[in-house]
C-alpha cells in the first residue's frame, strides 16, 4: 500500500542535521518517526528529545542503534563515515534501507557500503539537494563544450564554522562531473593546495579553495575562466531545509526498492 507512512529512524538525531529531519518527520504526515540514536559516547543518551532540543517529541535518544533499525523502513544517516560504516552493518542485519548524507566518505568506505547494497537498498549522495545535483549535469555539460586549453576550472566552497571536511563532498563531486566532462578524472587534475609546491597554474587543472565562517549553510562556485570572459555556476543553499527535503524524498524512493546502490541522479530520473 504506497499510503502507508514510512517509519524513518535518525542516526545522530542531535546532529545539525539529525535534528532538522527529526523536527520535519514529526510534521509530515506521510512519515512516522522511528527514533533516534546517538553514538555511545553521547551525553545526552538516555534524556527525551525534547528535554534537550526545541523538537517536540517524548521519544528518547538512544545509544542502541540496531533497536531504531529494527522498527524502522529507513534510516537516514547524516553523521561521520565511522559511524555510517557500523550503521550500515546494522542495516545490513535488520534488513533495513539507509539514506546516507554523510560526507568526507573515502573511496575504499564507499566501496565497503556499496557491498552491502546487495542485500539492502542504500540512496547515497554527497548533497541531497536538487539544486546542487542539476547544477552537477550543468557542471559536466560546461565542461566538455569548454576545452581545457582555452578555460580554466577552479571550484570554490564556503561553509559554517563547524565543518571538518574540506573541500566539501559536494565541491569534489563538482570536480569529478567537471572532470567527466572532459574524459578524464579528479585523481589527475584536482589541485587543492597551492601553497606546498610554487608553480603555475597546468592546463587542465581543476583548483579548488575553501572558506570557513559563521553559520552558512553551503555555497559552491564553479567558475569556467579564459582570456576573455569567465562563467560562474553558483549554488548557494539559504538554509539546511533543502537538504532535508532532498533526504526525505530519498527516503520515500529508497522505501520501494529491494536492494542496490543509487544516488540521487537515480531518484530525479524517476520522476
Amino acid at each position: 500500500n504506497s499510503m502507508a507512512k514510512i517509519k524513518v529512524g535518525i542516526a545522530g538525531c542531535l546532529g545539525r542535521m539529525g535534528q532538522e529531519l527529526t523536527k520535519q518527520i514529526l510534521e509530515n504526515k506521510n512519515f512516522i518517526f522511528a527514533g533516534g540514536f546517538e553514538h555511545k559516547a553521547h551525553p545526552k543518551i538516555g534524556k527525551k528529545i525534547s528535554d534537550v532540543t526545541t523538537i517536540q517529541s517524548a521519544e528518547v535518544v538512544t545509544n542502541n542503534a540496531s533497536s531504531i533499525f529494527k522498527i524502522a523502513d529507513v534510516v537516514i544517516d547524516f553523521t561521520t563515515p565511522q559511524s555510517t560504516l557500523s550503521n550500515v552493518k546494522i542495516a545490513s542485519i535488520t534488513k533495513t534501507a539507509l539514506v546516507i548524507g554523510t560526507t568526507g566518505i573515502t573511496k575504499a568506505q564507499k566501496n565497503k557500503i556499496k557491498s552491502f547494497s546487495k542485500k539492502i537498498p542504500i540512496l547515497m549522495s554527497s548533497n541531497m539537494s536538487i539544486g546542487v545535483n542539476l547544477l552537477f549535469d550543468l557542471v559536466k555539460q560546461a565542461a566538455s563544450t569548454l576545452k581545457s586549453s582555452e578555460y580554466d576550472i577552479e571550484i570554490a566552497e564556503t561553509h559554517h564554522k563547524h565543518k571538518i571536511d574540506a573541500p566539501s563532498g559536494t565541491a569534489l563531486s563538482l570536480g569529478e562531473y567537471a572532470a567527466a566532462g572532459r574524459k578524464t578524472k579528479l585523481d589527475k587534475t584536482k589541485v587543492l593546495d597551492r601553497t606546498k609546491t610554487l608553480k603555475k597554474r597546468k592546463s587542465g587543472d581543476i583548483g579548488f579553495s575553501v572558506t570557513r565562517g559563521g553559520e552558512i549553510a553551503g555555497e559552491h562556485t564553479v567558475s569556467f575562466i579564459s582570456k576573455d570572459d569567465r562563467i560562474d555556476l553558483y549554488h548557494k543553499a539559504n538554509n539546511r531545509s533543502i537538504f532535508v527535503t532532498g533526504a526525505l524524498k530519498a527516503a520515500v524512493f529508497i522505501s520501494k526498492k529491494k536492494s542496490g546502490f543509487f544516488d540521487m541522479s537515480s531518484l530525479l530520473k524517476s520522476k
